[in-house]
């Protein structure tokens, strides 16, 4: 048995006494690059309340409106001091009313500067904003694999959630839909229902990312829009209130894989279906039928994933296109330009063969001609227009949007929303 002097025991117990504040370590230890990172970044991060009207099945036949309200949230990130913020588009698509809830407590009334679903991305304006934490950007581009990121958002509705990761992926190539295919941030950082619109940040507190999709089934697996395709589209929005990516001259549709089957783009590929004369594609050769399948090198498997991609460039953009011309393997160059002004108006004239006027507060078909795509789908006169690709329309103006918008993306179609007496349903309609 050894025996202990009491200096020693003193000495000892001195060792094994708590330190100052119950053991535990200084503030200033427990700062770390991920707290320091989150006070920087939180104060621009805002929570979103939606309103939306959703259609009742069979609504009408109970002598009701057909329609209810139901509510969602989502989240955001300020750009601008004065009340500019970018969100998903799917949070507020459809809204009715968005509120908007700030880290310091303050609520604020917010409007849609610009949407567009195929990005999945809008600007909202918040009415009477001023003095707001516009976050610091970074860049996606310079992201490294492995680096620690940090979600900030509100999931479930539960307010102001932080989360941390890393990145898993710098350029994650996701089937988000059927055939829609976009390259997004892959991290396992938590991202729940909510998350969607909210902030993807480093270590520096700056905006990598926006946070947009969860990976259904699936453990540690998140998605984010890259910043740098997210900031320029926000740019463009508040700008030219829609998308100015480049255009290449055609209309085009996609083909299902089944189809593609046995073929040397089994992978995916879209198909040219009308080539407009004196457009880039004219000049470069393309043809009608031909089966487009990359672009730049990043592989083409739907209009969604292509206008994706060319969503990151401007117009005036040179591009390198390949395509399957029958058996023959092609390699195209094309410098692009902007959409044409004025290809609504010859959408709804020669293409769709119809007029549209307002009244009681609806947009109706006034006038059709016989050769019209509209006409020949079974519209008639007198017939209601109340949506295009699943977009409230009510005004003349708002029509020739969504118009221009398909066109953009080098839609070959788009589908409207129609009714008549208490009928409604969908039909797709060339344009």
């Amino acid at each position: 048995m050894t025996r202990t002097t009491l200096p020693a025991l003193a000495l000892l117990l001195t060792l094994l006494a708590p330190a100052p504040g119950g053991g535990r370590a200084e503030a200033s230890d427990r700062r770390t690059p991920v707290v320091l990172a989150v006070e920087r970044a939180v104060p621009s991060v805002v929570s979103i309340d939606v309103e939306l009207s959703v259609q009742l099945p069979f609504g009408f036949l109970m002598g009701g409106s057909g329609t209810a309200q139901t509510t969602s949230q989502g989240s955001g990130v300020i750009l601008r001091a004065d009340g500019v913020v970018l969100t998903n588009a799917h949070v507020v698509d459809g809204a009715t009313a968005i509120k908007v809830h700030t880290a310091d407590g303050r609520v604020f009334t917010a409007q849609i500067v610009g949407l567009d679903a195929d990005l999945d991305l809008a600007v909202l304006m918040l009415d009477g904003a001023k003095d707001l934490a516009p976050i610091a950007l970074g860049k996606s581009g310079e992201l490294f694999l492995g680096e620690t990121v940090i979600a900030i958002g509100n999931p479930y509705g539960l307010g102001q959630t932080v989360s941390t990761g890393v990145v898993s992926s710098r350029a994650r190539e996701v089937e988000l839909a059927p055939g829609v295919f976009q390259h997004y941030i892959q991290t396992d950082a938590a991202i729940n229902p909510g998350n969607s619109g909210g902030a993807l940040v480093n270590l520096d507190g700056q905006l990598i990312g926006l946070n947009t999709a969860i990976r259904a089934g699936a453990e540690g697996i998140g998605f984010a829009i890259p910043v740098d395709r997210a900031w320029k589209v926000a740019q463009d929005m508040l700008t030219f209130g829609e998308v100015r990516a480049p255009w290449l001259g055609v209309d085009l549709k996609d083909i299902s894989r089944q189809r593609l089957q046995g073929t040397p783009v089994a992978a995916g590929a879209v198909q040219v279906v009308k080539v407009y004369p004196g457009s880039p594609a004219a000049t470069a050769g393309l043809k009608a039928g031909d089966l487009l399948y990359q672009s730049q090198g990043r592989p083409v498997r739907s209009t969604a994933d292509l206008n994706g991609a060319l969503a990151e460039e401007k117009p005036g953009a040179k591009l390198t296109l390949q395509l399957y011309r029958g058996a023959t393997a092609m390699k195209v160059d094309l410098t692009t330009t902007s959409l044409p002004e004025g290809v609504e108006a010859s959408v709804l004239k020669d293409t769709l063969g119809a007029q549209l006027q307002v009244v009681n507060g609806a947009l109706v078909f006034s006038s059709l001609t016989t050769a019209g795509s509209c006409a020949k789908r079974g519209i008639l006169v007198g017939d209601v227009l109340h949506a295009v690709d699943g977009r409230p329309v009510k005004t003349l103006d708002e029509l020739n949007l969504a118009l221009r918008r398909a066109k953009a993306h080098h839609r070959a179609s788009v589908v409207f929303t129609v009714s008549r007496g208490r009928m409604r349903g969908n039909l797709t309609v060339d344009i």
